[in-house]
């Protein structure tokens, strides 16, 4: 008898409890089905902001002058932040708007003593051409020359230059004499004789090959290569660049073994 008195007390209070858990979840249930709403929040950044990603690899030089000189190789990207919420809505059915850094259209706004807004008008951002890069020294005209025939002027004491006029030639023997200035400096910190080394180059690249090179040959005979003129001719560069002599035995002081 005591046992059936157990076992029924047992059953009913496995009973209340189960009524109770059903309980809790239809009530859990009914909160759930409640609508959450709230205003959307973007993440914005200013006008022209990029997250960019640069990996820099760099080399010390060594120097006997007590300078520093670093050399240094770099590798970058960019990506393009959010500036405005509505680039957003790509996402959704909303008409696509696109914006960049330098097709955005802006607004100048003028102002009243008070700091009031009195006028507002639009404002697009000028092309702006560097005459540096935009407007090269050889013309259309004498541009059309195919590499060989630029490779076999070449071979001819920079014939393919000779074809500027005096103005273009002097911008081009400027820009190299100080360069090789530079250079020959950067070599004589490194231990070496600056002048008999650029010399020497000069010499190997006037007397080089006409047919093409390497990528690395091509760019160290575009470096080398110096416009020559009639009244400049006793200039070391133009002799360096210009002799049919032996280059090493002309210029033994330059130590730098050929690769």
């Amino acid at each position: 008898m005591a046992d059936t008195i157990k076992l029924f007390l047992f059953l009913t209070l496995c009973t209340f409890a189960m009524s109770i858990d059903d309980i809790t979840n239809n009530e859990n249930y009914k909160e759930s089905n409640k609508v959450l709403s709230r205003r959307k929040r973007y993440l914005v950044f200013p006008d022209g902001s990029s997250f960019q990603l640069v990996i820099c690899e760099q080399n010390h030089g060594y120097l006997q002058l007590g300078n520093i000189v670093w050399l240094a190789n770099t590798a970058a990207l960019a990506w393009e932040l959010p500036t405005d919420p509505k680039l957003f809505h790509i996402f959704k059915n909303h008409e696509k708007e696109f914006a960049n850094r330098n097709g955005i259209s802006k607004s100048i706004y003028f102002l009243d003593e008070d700091g009031k807004v009195i006028s507002k008008k639009p404002y697009h951002k000028k092309f702006l051409v560097n005459p540096a890069f935009a407007k090269r020294s050889v013309t259309d005209t004498n541009s059309s020359i195919s590499i060989n025939e630029m490779h076999e002027k070449q071979k001819k004491g920079g014939a393919v230059l000779q074809d500027l006029d005096h103005n273009s030639i002097d911008f081009h023997r400027y820009g190299r004499k100080d360069f090789y200035s530079k250079l020959g400096e950067f070599l004589n910190a490194l231990g070496l004789n600056g002048q008999e080394c650029v010399l020497r180059m000069l010499c190997e690249s006037g007397q080089g090959s006409s047919e093409q090179g390497t990528f690395f040959e091509e760019i160290m005979r575009a470096t080398f290569t110096f416009p020559r003129r009639e009244q400049s001719s006793k200039h070391l560069y133009d002799k360096a660049h210009s002799t049919k002599h032996d280059c090493d035995t002309m210029y033994p002081a330059c130590k730098i073994d050929k690769p």
